[in-house]
């Protein structure tokens, strides 16, 4: 019995429908990608690693076969409540970038707005605990957004009919 159970133990969790992560299918142009956005970004390092954990290149603009385009990238802290002593309680981040997407010369995703909120509580006696937490929220506010940008890719059918010039 003792050894019966390790057994049913292995196959019942082998049997669950547990499954890695798989990688999106992108198109096959974003092969070679160059990603149009600072390098001092706090938004490019999570977003070049979401890109290359897809198996996606990232080349300099002569050699790429796409662009990706990040225009409008803002991060704002806004008080979300105030208490009765009319101190600060909880803080929002709202996170809201817009991009783009050319491959060649032609746009092939017009210029899209995607937008994360994540709200905290404030406490005064907690600063510190309370600074770590907003500078682990804003760091999972960027992973967020670059996983946020892929399944948007990943989810556009990119037809010839939908290519519009680029202007």
């Amino acid at each position: 019995m003792k050894r019966i159970m390790p057994l049913l133990m292995v196959l019942l969790l082998a049997n669950c429908g547990y499954q890695l992560k798989q990688p999106y299918e992108l198109h096959p142009a974003f092969n070679h990608t160059h990603l149009v956005l600072p390098l001092t970004s706090p938004l490019y390092q999570p977003l070049a690693s979401a890109l290359s954990n897809q198996g996606i290149q990232l080349v300099d603009a002569e050699s790429a076969e796409a662009l990706l385009v990040i225009g409008h990238n803002r991060l704002v802290k806004e008080i979300q409540s105030i208490g009765v002593n009319n101190r600060v309680q909880e803080y929002r981040l709202d996170y809201q970038l817009d991009f783009k997407v050319l491959i060649g010369d032609k746009v092939v995703v017009t210029s899209k707005r995607l937008q994360l909120s994540k709200d905290y509580a404030f406490d005064i006696g907690q600063i510190t605990g309370t600074q770590t937490e907003e500078r682990l929220l804003r760091e999972q506010l960027y992973q967020d957004m670059a996983e946020m940008i892929i399944r948007y890719l990943a989810n556009q059918s990119l037809n010839p009919a939908d290519i519009e010039p680029a202007s």
